[in-house]
C-alpha cells in the first residue's frame, strides 16, 4: 500500500484519504432491469400515494401480485379486499329488466321508420342486444346473489321471447335472424345456469311459473326452429329434481 490510501482485496477501487474514514465504500444505487439507477433508500418524506396514483392499472396489479408472494400481511390484507367483495356481490341484487325493455323499445322505434331506415338501424338494434347479453352474463358471476341469477334468467327469457313476437318487421327480421343465428340468448342462458348452486337450481325448479314460460317459449321457438337450447336448461333443473326425489327432499 502507497500513501495514504487503503486497497481493498477483490476490488480495483483505491480510496484516497484516512484510512479510518474513508476506507469504507458507499453505498452503491441499484439499477433496474432497464439499466436506470433505482434508489432504494426508505426515505420517509417520499410521498409513495403520489407515486401509485402515476400507475396504470397493470402496473399496480402487477406490483401488487408480486407483494403477495413474499409479505404474508399483504397476501392477507388481498384475501380479506377478496372476501369482502364476494359478500358484497351475495347481498346485492341486480335488476337486469332494463335490458329487455330497452332492447324492446328500441327494435319497436326502428321499425316505425319508413322505407329503408328501419333496415339501417338494424345494426345498431343488434348490437344493443348484444351488449345486453354480455353486461348480463359478465355481471352475473357465480357468487352473485340468487336474486341476481334470477333476474338474469328472467331477463334473457323476456329478450328472447322480444325477438320472436318482433320478428315479422324489418327491423326485427333482422334481428331474429342475427340473435337466432349464433344462439347467443341461450348460451347466455345455459352459462348462468352452469353458475347456478344446487340449492339455487332447486329455486328454480320450485318456481313453476318460470319454468312454464320456458316451456312456453320452447313451444313458440318450435315453429321456427329456435330455442331448442332451452331443453338443455330444463334438462339441468330436471337433474336437481329427480336427485332431490331420489333424496327424498
Amino acid at each position: 500500500m502507497s500513501g495514504p490510501g487503503i486497497t481493498i482485496h477483490g476490488s480495483s477501487e483505491f480510496y484516497k484519504g484516512d484510512p479510518g474514514t474513508s476506507a469504507i465504500p458507499r453505498k452503491r444505487q441499484r439499477a433496474d432491469e432497464h439499466g436506470d439507477t433505482v434508489n432504494t433508500s426508505l426515505d420517509p418524506a417520499i410521498d409513495y400515494k403520489a407515486i401509485i396514483e402515476n400507475f396504470d392499472h397493470q402496473t399496480a396489479q402487477k406490483l401488487l401480485l408480486e407483494a403477495t408472494q413474499g409479505h404474508l400481511a399483504v397476501k392477507k390484507a388481498v384475501l380479506l379486499q377478496h372476501e369482502r367483495l364476494l359478500a358484497a356481490e351475495r347481498d346485492k341484487t341486480v335488476d337486469f329488466d332494463s335490458h329487455s325493455k330497452s332492447n324492446w323499445h328500441a327494435i319497436v322505434k326502428a321499425d316505425k321508420m319508413k322505407g329503408s331506415l328501419a333496415w339501417e338501424a338494424s345494426p345498431g338494434v343488434i348490437a344493443g342486444i348484444q351488449r345486453s347479453i354480455k353486461t348480463i352474463v359478465q355481471e352475473t358471476p357465480k357468487h352473485a346473489s340468487l336474486g341476481t341469477k334470477k333476474s338474469a334468467l328472467y331477463t334473457l327469457r323476456k329478450m328472447c321471447k322480444t325477438i320472436l313476437m318482433c320478428k315479422d318487421d324489418t327491423c326485427g327480421r333482422e334481428v331474429f335472424k342475427s340473435i337466432t343465428m349464433d344462439e347467443a340468448l341461450e348460451v347466455a342462458m345455459l352459462r348462468i345456469a352452469d353458475r347456478l348452486s344446487e340449492d339455487e337450481k332447486t329455486a328454480f325448479v320450485e318456481d313453476e311459473e318460470w319454468l312454464e314460460k320456458v316451456e312456453e317459449l320452447m313451444t313458440m321457438g318450435d315453429d321456427y326452429g329456435v330455442f331448442g337450447k332451452l331443453e338443455d336448461l330444463l334438462d339441468q333443473m330436471a337433474a336437481i329434481y329427480e336427485e332431490d326425489f331420489e333424496r327424498g327432499l
